[in-house]
């Protein structure tokens, strides 16, 4: 039996306006190109278009057109030309006359103009961008439905029975079977020819079949959601058609003439697709699975043979396998893509999350597999997958997709595609340098910078003579971390945006206030409200109190974990402050933000345990973790075998904990360059490994227009003179000094730290003089010559030192370095 889904149009209905007030109303008029020109009153009307019609009245005096002949003379031709032609015509009418009935120029017209319109739908447009600009997708030409046909003889098997429908059968006294294009879980797909509507091609996929009452009432309660579905992003569900060679019936839907996102990624050289386009293509996918959840349904079965691509549209495919949320009975999917506790827990949100999560990993990954050749559970390791080590947020964001437990993954899809986004941020950035707006993102920017002046600080002391630390400590890291944004879904969002913390104590009163009535009493921003306004305070054990107090609530919350680190870190205990920030990567791998903190964390703990002085790495290492020019990706899986700790965050391992810190400055660095806070810490940690120009490389990449590049720019000068002297390293240390204007008030303290490098390079050297004959500043580049340089330099020094002590000991200074001489 046939069940058509089409509705009968409402009757309509009389009109009972009065003529008198429909006059200036616009009304709609059937639109004839071939009809009368002539209207009345003052409405459009339709004109007929006749290209062999006199263009207007000869009575109007308007241009009209005239008898194209080009064999005619210009002038006025006699009157026999004209007779033999009016005769010439008749002749062609009689014949004219005497043949089929041609076509009416109106249907040659709709014919000409529905062919265009048919032949045009393969033509190729231009690439489209995708992911807010960050990914440019190919347009793809659909392909020709018979050519989707399969040979059936071929697909065949033991296994497989024969199709119970061939070309020419007829289904629901509608549809013309044209052939089989696959095998599906729920029996042979087909093409067929839609005859009721213009010759569409669409594709009958079998239902359930049902052998009880209660499956019999599912099939048709799955039938009724189904035919509702309605989404530019799934394929569109035209017709439910029962037939007795088929138990179930069949589902009639669109024909999405296109490649899967399986053939696609055969296709590349490798057989896997690069991972910024398979996140772009599963960003697409991702606002129809959202519909479906919103919906209470999922899809169940997704994976890279149902996503099609065509033009310039990604659709989900082979809806047969939709149920409802927590659904029991037989549930479709595909064994190495459905997640595990579907069998026991049924179908969920999260039953989803993990098929999108095997999905991007089947697309860009070497999956194992089994002797059927379905992939096994699980996934590559960094060790043994140089992909994942190059983009490790991308292996943190598949290993939580993925997750055993179900509530480990992610909650919903919205979380899911933030996150995405920002993987593939870090990833184009990695792989093209290319950085892009973070424009989903749970966190504000940084909202300071730390460890940005301490080298060029510390020569202060050239000045005033207090000693200076080149050491980061927690209260400034911590001051300049980004801080969560407000959920503006929370019922709390709204009383916390219209703060101000200008009474503090009055601020954090209404917020507890306001916990304890019944409308903020399910708000999680209010809570962490009160925890971040006793942060911002220095109230840092209050604001370990709240936590405890809302843990058992708000325990599960990545916020939770956030404060609890910030607290943590205030507090000095930088360990517990490690695994809370490390808890927050887990749950967010796509932000930069628990990067930043976990690599200050690590550096303080360096520094807490007297490391922050000593190298680790070896030159590969130390490069590829910086990734100027190469990555981990480059290094033999052997680097990393007998590593096994190598990829975990929570660690004392000394080495461990600079390898983390280095990769992790150097990720959140190459990805937003408006971060100097990571440029200054990762080019503290290369000077630490002794890679000097690659930690000069570092701060060279700090922007120009950045109110930081000049401190970048005298920070280079001291770590060119700081370790491994040269002659080319303290005349380029020179050169770059000599680039800063006079005006900046460091500048004679850090001349005199290039010209003291200078003499000691000479005198280590056992060198009078350098090997170029070239002045160093104003001086030559000999000892006697840098002497008097120094001198001079730091006589001028004095004259600005704030103390008339410190002074005394400039000008004594100057006086023990000054060159002897004889007058």
């Amino acid at each position: 039996m046939d069940k058509r889904m089409d509705k009968p149009m409402d009757k309509p209905q009389p009109d009972s306006q009065p003529d008198s007030q429909r006059l200036d109303q616009t009304e709609a008029v059937a639109f004839d190109p071939f009809a009368d020109d002539s209207s009345s009153a003052e409405h459009t009307s339709a004109v007929k278009f006749d290209p062999f019609a006199d263009d207007e009245d000869p009575t109007e005096g308007g241009t009209s057109a005239v008898s194209f002949n080009p064999f005619a003379d210009d002038e006025d031709g006699d009157s026999t030309d004209i007779a033999a032609l009016v005769e010439e015509l008749d002749k062609l009418r009689s014949a004219v006359g005497n043949q089929p009935a041609a076509k009416s120029t109106s249907q040659t017209s709709r014919e000409r103009a529905l062919k265009a319109f048919r032949d045009l739908r393969g033509a190729t447009r231009t690439d489209r961008n995708v992911a807010d600009g960050m990914v440019s997708l190919p347009f793809v030409t659909p392909n020709n439905p018979h050519d989707a046909l399969v040979d059936v003889s071929a697909e065949s098997s033991l296994s497989t029975p024969r199709p119970q429908l061939g070309p020419g059968d007829i289904v629901g006294g509608q549809y013309e079977i044209l052939g089989v294009i696959a095998h599906g879980g729920m029996g042979w797909i087909y093409l067929a020819n839609d005859h009721f509507v213009s010759g569409r091609i669409v594709v009958l996929k079998g239902m359930q079949a049902h052998k009880s009452a209660d499956e019999t009432a599912a099939a048709e309660a799955e039938r009724e959601f189904l035919a509702d579905i309605t989404h530019p992003g799934i394929v569109k569900i035209f017709n439910f058609v029962d037939d007795d060679r088929v138990p179930g019936g069949f589902i009639v839907m669109e024909y999405v003439g296109g490649p899967s996102l399986r053939a696609r990624r055969n296709a590349q050289e490798g057989g896997l697709l690069p991972i910024d386009i398979a996140i772009a293509y599963i960003l697409e996918i991702l606002p129809a699975l959202d519909y479906l959840h919103s919906r209470e349904v999922v899809y169940n079965d997704l994976k890279p043979d149902n996503i099609i691509v065509t033009e310039d549209q990604v659709k989900l495919i082979d809806l047969g396998a939709v149920s409802g949320i927590g659904a029991y009975g037989y549930i479709y999917g595909t064994k190495g893509f459905q997640a595990p506790e579907v069998a026991t827990e049924g179908p969920s949100i999260a039953s989803d999350i993990y098929t999108i999560g095997r999905t991007l990993a089947a697309l860009t990954l070497n999956l194992p597999r089994d002797e059927d050749n379905i992939y096994l559970p699980g996934m590559p390791s960094p060790t043994d997958e140089p992909g994942l080590r190059a983009h490790l947020s991308y292996y943190r964001l598949l290993a939580r997709a993925m997750h055993k437990d179900p509530k480990q993954r992610f909650a919903n899809i919205t979380e899911l595609r933030t996150q995405l986004y920002g993987v593939l941020r870090e990833v184009i950035a990695q792989r093209d340098g290319i950085q892009h707006p973070a424009q989903h993102s749970l966190f504000s920017p940084s909202r300071s910078t730390f460890g940005t002046k301490h080298l060029v600080f510390r020569t202060d002391q050239l000045i005033d003579g207090i000693d200076r630390t080149v050491r980061i400590t927690s209260p400034e890291v911590a001051s300049a971390l980004p801080a969560p944004l407000l959920d503006r879904r929370d019922i709390g969002a709204a009383l916390l945006q219209g703060f101000s913390y200008a009474e503090p104590q009055e601020a954090l009163e209404t917020l507890r206030q306001a916990m304890h009535t019944p409308e903020y009493e399910t708000s999680a921003e209010i809570p962490f409200g009160v925890v971040r306004s006793m942060i911002d305070l220095g109230f840092i054990g209050e604001a370990k109190s709240w936590l405890d107090k809302i843990k058992d609530r708000l325990g599960h919350d990545w916020r939770f974990y956030w404060y609890s680190g910030v607290a943590e870190l205030l507090l000095d205990r930088y360990a517990s402050a490690q695994e809370h920030f490390v808890e927050v990567l887990t749950i967010l791998p796509g932000e930069a933000a628990p990067k930043l903190a976990i690599a200050a964390v690590n550096e303080l703990i360096l520094q807490q345990l007297g490391y922050h002085n000593a190298s680790f790495l070896d030159p590969e290492m130390a490069r590829a973790l910086s990734g100027n020019g190469t990555s981990l990706a480059d290094l033999p899986n052997a680097e990393f075998a007998d590593q096994p700790g190598f990829w975990d965050h929570v660690t004392d391992d000394p080495r461990l904990l600079r390898i983390n810190s280095m990769r992790l400055y150097a990720l959140v660095w190459d990805t937003n360059p408006t971060t100097v806070s990571s440029a200054f810490g990762l080019a503290r940690q290369l000077r630490t490994e002794g890679q000097i120009e690659l930690a000069v490389a570092t701060l060279d990449r700090v922007p120009n227009a950045s109110r930081h590049h000049r401190m970048a720019r005298l920070t280079t000068v001291l770590q060119l003179i700081n370790q491994d002297l040269t002659e080319s390293r303290v005349r380029r240390a020179a050169r770059r000094l000599e680039e800063v204007p006079m005006n900046e008030p460091r500048f004679l303290q850090i001349k005199v730290a290039v010209i003291s490098a200078g003499l000691n390079f000479l005198r280590t050297e056992g060198l009078d003089a350098a090997a170029s004959p070239n002045d160093l500043f104003e001086y030559s580049f000999t000892q006697r010559g840098l002497q008097t340089g120094l001198a001079d330099t730091l006589r001028t020094l004095a004259r600005q030192a704030p103390f008339s002590r410190h002074r005394y000991e400039l000008v004594d200074l100057a006086n023990q370095v000054r060159p002897i001489t004889t007058f």
